[in-house]
């Protein structure tokens, strides 16, 4: 079965949700899917043990908050995917891609006036996972080379994500770029969400990412909640 492969990839909170799906045939199509893909010789990003990162390092009973980007990376690094599982971290090759750097910039901006302080661009965004921030992406896989590959067949499991787990908490949803936007309809009247551009089309531009005042309008949401705010910088107090 299925689950007895992939329950440790998940925290024990979310076993009792994502059970059903994983024993589901949408699961199967998924799994199928990149067997078949990976048999072809395709690259896939980012490595089958961190698939599921998000889900193993944030508790669902401690959820505060969800981030949706678009997919992993789809670059790889020394013969590594840069992915790493988690939505815009790129820990395994310890390099900053250029979606990350404009997220950070974008923090220290709204949330410190762009002061300009020595801060740790961290590479592991585990320090927001750990604090309740699900850092999720629409298709929690791609193809190398080929961003936005497996968006459709992720579908099916970001859609039960929201209607089985996200819903139900109520939390804070950043919808980042068109394609996470599209599962705003799975979200529940009076919900707070907020649909931005993603940083990563800021680079293409050669802009600087515009978040709207978000990290601050979620902390404000959370202190309404009588919730503990998030450190969205590492090593640095609000």
């Amino acid at each position: 079965m299925l689950w007895d492969k992939f329950k440790d990839h998940f925290h024990e909170s979310w076993h009792d949700v994502m059970r059903p799906f994983i024993e589901s045939e949408d699961c199967d199509a998924i799994y199928e899917h990149l067997k078949t893909e990976s048999r072809r010789g395709k690259k896939i990003a980012p490595l089958s043990s961190v698939t599921y990162k998000c889900f193993k390092v944030t508790p669902l009973n401690e959820m505060k908050v969800v981030l949706l980007g678009m997919c992993p990376y789809h670059t790889q690094l020394n013969g590594l995917p840069v992915a790493d599982g988690l939505l815009m971290g790129c820990s395994v090759a310890d390099r900053l891609q250029p979606s990350l750097d404009q997220f950070y910039g974008a923090v220290e901006k709204d949330c410190y006036n762009g002061l300009n302080l020595k801060y740790n661009k961290n590479t592991n965004v585990e320090y927001l996972a750990e604090q309740g921030v699900l850092m999720l992406n629409a298709a929690l896989t791609t193809e190398i080379n080929k961003a936005g590959s497996h968006l459709k067949i992720w579908e099916p499991f970001i859609k039960y994500v929201f209607e089985n787990a996200i819903a139900d908490k109520r939390v804070p949803v950043v919808f980042l770029g068109k394609e996470a936007s599209k599962f705003k309809r799975y979200m529940p009247p009076l919900t707070w969400s907020f649909e931005l551009s993603h940083p990563a089309s800021a680079s293409y531009k050669n802009a600087e990412w515009d978040s709207e005042g978000v990290f601050t309008k979620v902390n404000r949401v959370l202190l309404d909640e009588k919730k503990t705010q998030i450190y969205w910088l590492d090593n640095l107090p609000f």
